[in-house]
C-alpha cells in the first residue's frame, strides 16, 4: 500500500511526527491543484543524489531512473488459506486471462495480468496494461468487478509488489508470537496473520473428527489443531489503526490484537506470574518494523515525491527509525528474527540505521544480519551498501530561498566543512539532524565488520516495482541498549549526565521522558519542506573524507544482562557514543505504562466465565463438542454482559488482554464475531435468541453436531444466494430443494449450511454459511456485497440484483396503503403485520447495512 499522498500513508511532518506509525512520503500536506498526471517527474536534487551517490553504475542508473519515472503496474495478491487462494486464483486464470489476451490494440495483443515470478505459487500478479487500453475494452471492466468483489470478501489484497516482500523474510511459523510495530494500513499484517494461521482449518477438522493429526508438524497446532500463535499489530494513530482493523478483520482471525502506541516506546506487555515472583514480560519470536520513511521509493505511484523531495526528509527520520529498531531488538527473543524495512532508497534511512543499531547493541556477537539469499530466490535484488554519501542543503537567512547542496563522505568531512563555514559564513544554516550515525561505519577487522551487503535493495528497474529496502536481523544474545536521543539534545544530555555523576540523589530521566523531550525540540525542516526547485547557489559540492582519517576506538561494551524471561532493562552507557549516535543513560524500568482504569480506554474487552449460562445454552443448541473451549468468549461492554455481540479469541490473546487491560495498554481490536443477539418477537421461540455469524462460523462448525444442513446442488446454492427470505412452509411443497427438505424438520433458529468442494459442479472450495430458519421462510445470514461476490465467483453473474422478498412485500404493502389513501408515514416499510415478518425485516435491514437502535456500536466499526 502507498505511503503518503493518495495511498493513505500519513506524512511524517506536522502533528504526530515521530510516533512510529504512518510512513512519510515527500513531506507536508498535499496542497496541489493540478492532477497527478500534470506533476513533472523531475527534481534536480533528487536525481543528483542518486546519480552521484555511488548507488549504481551510470548505465544502470539511467535504466533505474527511467523506471522510477514510469507509472507503477497495478498488483494484487490472493489471500486467505492456501487452498482457498489457489481456488480463486484458478477462477481468475481460466475466466479473465483468456478474455483479456484475446483483445488487440493497434494491431498488437493486449498484455493480460501476469504472475510476479519472485513469489511462489502464482499468488502475486501485476498488470502493466496502459489505462487508455483498459478503458476501451469490457474484459477489463469485468476483471475490475472481480477484483473489487474478491477484495471486499477478503480473497484478494490489492497491494504493491515490494510491500509484500518483508513478511516472507520473517519466516513466520504457526505458533509464533509476532509483532508488527508500524502496521497500518495492514497489508503486511494480513500476510503475517495468514502465516500464523497456517493450515489450521484442515487440522481442526481432522482433530474434531477423531483423526490422527501431527500437532507439531510445520508449527505449533497443539490447541486441538488450532495455531497457538499470536499477532500484535500496532499503529500510533487511532484513525490509521482503524484502517488496520478494517484490513485484518476480513481474515476472521482470532489470534490477533490491534494496539495503538508509539512504536519507539512500545509498552512492555506483562505476562501472568505467581505472587512474589519477579514480573515477566512478553518477548517476540518475530518482529516486523516497516518504519516511517521519506518514501522516495514510491515516486512511481506518488508523484508528490518529485515535487517535495529534499534530503532533510531522510535526515529528519533517521533518529526515529533508529529508536524504533532499538525498541524492537529489546523486545525480540534471543534467537528471534526481526525485519527492518523502508520504501526509501536513501542509505541514511536504511544501512546507516541498521549499522548504528548493531554497533550500539554490541556488534555481530549480539545481533547479526542474516543472509537470506536462499529465500525468494527469484526475487531480483541488489546487495546493501557498505559505503555511501550523505546529502544536505544549507542556506543563509534572507537569501531568497537560494540553497547550496553538499555531499559528505564521512562524519569527519562533515565536521571539517562545518568548521570552515563557521569561520567564512557563520550565518549559514545546515540541518541539525546529521550525526555520525548517518555515515558508513568506521573500518574494522573482518570479524567486527558489519556485513551490510546482506541487506536487500530492490530498485524499480529490476522487476518493474517501486524501490524498497529490507534488512533481516537475528538476535544472538541478550543486549543492553541505552535510550537514543535526538541530536540537538545531545549536549543537554551530557550536561544532565555530568550533574548526575556529582549528585548522588539526582534523578535519571525515564525512556518516555527522553522521547518527549526529543519530540518537543523542533528543528529545521520539521514544519515545511524546502523548495527543491529553487536555484542552487553553488554547484553540488562533494566533500571527501580526509586522507589522515584513523580508526576510532570504540567504548567497551556494558556488562551482560543475563535475564531472558523479563524485560531487558535499559542500561546506562556512561555518556558514551557509538558511531556518533547520541545515547542517553536511563534506569531499568519494567513497565512503561501508567496504570489506569479501563473506563479511560476507548474500548472494553471482558471475557465471559467458563460456565456462563448464555454460552452454555448456545453450545447446547448447536451441539458443540465439550472439547471446544468455553472460556474464550468475550464481550465489548463495561459490565461484561452478553447483550448484543459475542466474540471469540485465541487462548493467548485472552491471556494478553486479561493481564494488561488495566495497565494502560491501548487495545482497539481483538476477537472474531461469533454470535449476534436476535431480538426475536415470537416468545415461543426464545430458546434460539442468538445468530451465527459468517465471520466466526468456520471456527465453530467442525465441532457442531446439531443444526447442520447439507447443500449438495449448485442450483440450490444459487437460489439461497440470490434470494433473501424465500418461503419455506412448515410442511408441504417448497422450492428450496434438498436444503428445504432438511429445514422443514428443524425448529426456528440458526443453522450451519455445509457446501463441500465439488469440481464437477464448479464449487471450488468448501464453504460453511449461516442460515436462519424462520417459521415460514429461510435466509442465509450473508450481506448483499458477499452475495454478489459469490454470484460472480461461482456463477459468473456480474450485475444480478439480489431479491429481497421481505423488502418487496413491505414495499407492496406500503404502496397498497398509499393507494387506499391510508398514509403509513416514513416508517411504512417496516410496519409488517406479523411478528415473523418483523423479524425478517430486522435481519434484512442489518444485512443491508442498517443498525438496530438497541445495538451497541463497537469502536472497530461493527454494530
Amino acid at each position: 500500500m502507498a505511503r503518503g499522498g493518495q495511498g493513505g500513508r500519513k506524512p511524517f511532518r506536522g502533528k504526530g511526527r515521530g510516533r512510529g506509525g504512518g510512513k512519510g512520503s515527500g513531506g507536508g500536506r498535499d496542497t496541489r491543484t493540478e492532477p497527478w498526471s500534470d506533476i513533472a517527474r523531475k527534481n534536480e536534487l533528487f536525481e543528483s543524489y542518486y546519480r552521484m551517490g555511488g548507488f549504481l553504475e551510470e548505465a544502470e542508473f539511467e535504466e533505474m531512473w527511467t523506471a522510477l519515472k514510469a507509472d507503477l503496474p497495478n498488483s494484487f495478491r490472493f489471500t486467505g488459506t492456501k487452498s482457498d487462494a489457489l481456488a480463486v486464483r484458478e477462477i481468475f486464470k481460466q475466466r479473465y486471462i483468456p478474455a483479456i489476451a484475446s483483445k488487440k490494440f493497434e494491431g498488437k495483443p493486449v498484455p493480460p495480468p501476469e504472475p510476479v515470478h519472485a513469489f511462489p505459487d502464482e499468488l502475486v500478479w501485476h498488470m502493466k496494461t496502459h489505462k487508455k487500453i483498459i478503458r476501451r475494452y469490457p474484459p477489463f471492466a469485468d476483471f475490475q468487478k472481480f477484483l473489487v468483489a474478491e477484495a471486499a470478501s477478503g480473497n484478494i489484497s490489492r497491494q504493491e509488489v515490494v510491500s509484500m516482500i518483508p513478511p516472507h523474510f520473517l519466516d513466520v511459523k504457526p505458533g509464533m508470537v509476532v509483532l508488527d510495530m508500524c502496521a497500518a494500513p495492514g497489508s503486511k499484517s494480513a500476510q503475517l496473520a495468514e502465516m500464523i494461521h497456517g493450515d489450521e482449518e484442515e487440522r481442526v477438522r481432522r482433530a474434531a473428527n477423531g483423526e490422527s493429526v501431527d500437532l507439531g508438524e510445520g508449527g505449533d497446532y497443539s490447541d486441538d489443531g488450532r495455531s497457538t500463535g499470536l499477532l500484535i499489530a500496532n499503529d500510533t494513530d487511532y484513525k490509521r489503526a482503524g484502517m488496520l482493523v478494517h484490513q485484518v478483520k476480513r481474515l476472521n482471525f482470532p489470534n490477533l490484537i490491534v494496539t495503538q502506541h508509539d512504536a519507539s516506546i512500545f509498552p512492555s506487555i506483562e505476562l501472568p506470574s505467581n505472587d512474589g515472583q519477579r514480573k515477566q514480560y512478553l518477548k517476540y519470536d518475530r518482529i516486523l518494523a516497516d518504519v516511517p520513511c521519506s518514501g522516495d521509493g514510491t515516486a512511481r505511484k506518488n508523484p508528490n515525491v518529485w515535487a517535495k523531495w529534499t534530503p532533510k526528509d531522510g535526515l529528519g527520520l533517521h533518529n526515529l527509525q533508529l529508536r524504533i529498531l532499538f525498541r524492537g531488538l529489546q523486545m525480540l527473543k534471543k534467537g528471534g528474527r526481526m525485519v527492518y524495512s523502508t520504501c526509501s532508497m536513501n542509505p541514511v534511512e536504511n544501512e546507516a540505521v541498521v549499522a548504528a543499531a548493531i554497533e550500539a547493541c554490541g556488534g555481530n556477537s549480539k545481533v547479526q544480519l542474516v543472509d537470506c539469499s536462499d529465500l525468494l530466490p527469484n526475487l531480483k535484488r541488489k546487495p546493501g551498501l557498505n559505503t555511501w554519501k550523505v546529502l544536505d542543503t544549507s542556506s543563509i537567512p534572507g537569501s531568497e530561498g537560494e540553497k547550496t547542496a553538499h555531499m559528505f563522505t564521512s562524519w569527519e568531512a562533515y565536521q571539517k566543512a562545518r568548521s570552515k563555514y563557521e569561520v567564512e559564513e557563520p550565518e549559514r544554516q545546515f540541518s541539525t539532524k546529521i550525526t555520525a550515525g548517518c555515515f558508513p561505519p568506521l573500518p574494522k577487522s573482518e570479524e567486527e565488520r558489519i556485513p551490510l551487503e546482506r541487506c536487500i535493495r530492490v530498485y524499480p528497474h529490476l522487476q518493474d516495482t517501486g524501490g524498497f529496502f529490507i534488512a533481516i536481523i537475528e538476535k544472538l544474545d541478550d543486549i543492553k541498549i541505552a535510550q537514543i536521543q535526538n541530536p540537538e539534545n545531545a549536549a543537554k544530555a551530557h550536561r544532565t549526565q555530568a550533574k548526575a555523576q556529582t549528585t548522588t540523589d539526582a534523578s535519571i530521566p525515564t525512556p518516555e521522558e527522553n522521547v518527549i523531550n526529543a519530540d518537543a525540540t523542533k528543528a529545521e525542516g520539521e514544519t515545511a519542506v524546502p523548495d527543491v526547485a529553487a536555484p542552487l547557489k553553488r554547484k553540488l559540492e562533494e566533500v571527501e573524507e580526509p586522507a589522515s582519517l584513523k580508526k576510532v576506538k570504540t567504548d567497551e561494551p556494558a556488562a551482560e544482562n543475563t535475564s531472558t524471561q523479563t524485560e531487558e532493562p535499559v542500561v546506562a552507557a556512561n555518556g558514551s557514543t557509538t558511531n556518533g549516535t547520541s545515547l542517553q543513560a536511563t534506569a531499568p524500568k519494567d513497565a512503561r505504562l501508567k496504570p489506569e482504569n479501563q473506563s479511560n480506554n476507548k474500548e472494553y474487552f471482558e471475557y465471559l466465565a467458563n460456565d456462563d449460562s448464555t454460552i452454555a445454552s448456545i453450545m447446547n443448541f448447536f451441539g458443540i463438542s465439550d472439547r471446544f473451549p468455553r472460556d474464550r468468549f468475550m464481550v465489548k461492554n463495561k459490565e461484561g454482559l452478553s447483550l448484543n455481540k459475542i466474540y471469540y479469541t485465541s487462548a493467548f490473546a485472552k491471556t494478553i488482554i486479561s493481564q494488561n487491560k488495566d495497565r494502560g495498554m491501548k487495545f482497539i481490536h481483538c476477537g472474531v464475531v461469533m454470535f449476534v443477539a436476535h431480538k426475536i418477537k415470537d416468545k415461543d421461540n426464545s430458546h434460539a435468541p442468538w445468530r451465527l455469524q459468517n465471520e466466526g462460523i468456520r471456527i465453530l462448525e467442525p465441532w457442531a453436531s446439531k443444526r447442520i444442513v447439507k447443500c449438495d446442488k449448485k442450483s440450490t446454492l444459487h437460489q439461497l444466494v440470490l434470494e433473501m427470505f424465500p418461503k419455506l412452509p412448515k410442511e408441504g411443497a417448497h422450492g428450496l430443494g434438498e436444503v428445504g427438505d432438511q429445514l422443514q424438520k428443524m425448529d426456528v433458529g440458526c443453522c450451519f449450511v455445509r457446501v463441500e468442494k465439488d469440481d464437477e459442479q464448479g464449487i471450488p472450495f468448501r464453504m460453511v454459511l449461516p442460515l436462519w430458519r424462520h417459521p415460514g421462510s429461510a435466509n442465509l445470514m450473508v450481506d448483499k456485497d458477499d452475495r454478489k461476490a459469490m454470484l460472480l465467483r461461482l456463477f459468473n453473474e456480474k450485475d444480478t440484483e439480489i431479491i429481497n422478498h421481505v423488502a418487496d412485500k413491505a414495499k407492496a404493502a406500503a404502496q397498497k396503503a398509499k393507494d387506499e389513501d391510508e398514509a403509513v408515514g416514513e416508517k411504512g416499510e417496516g410496519d409488517v403485520s406479523d411478528g415473523e415478518q418483523a423479524d425478517e425485516a430486522e435481519i434484512a435491514k442489518e444485512e443491508e447495512g442498517g443498525v438496530n437502535v438497541d445495538d451497541d456500536v463497537d469502536m472497530d466499526g461493527d454494530a
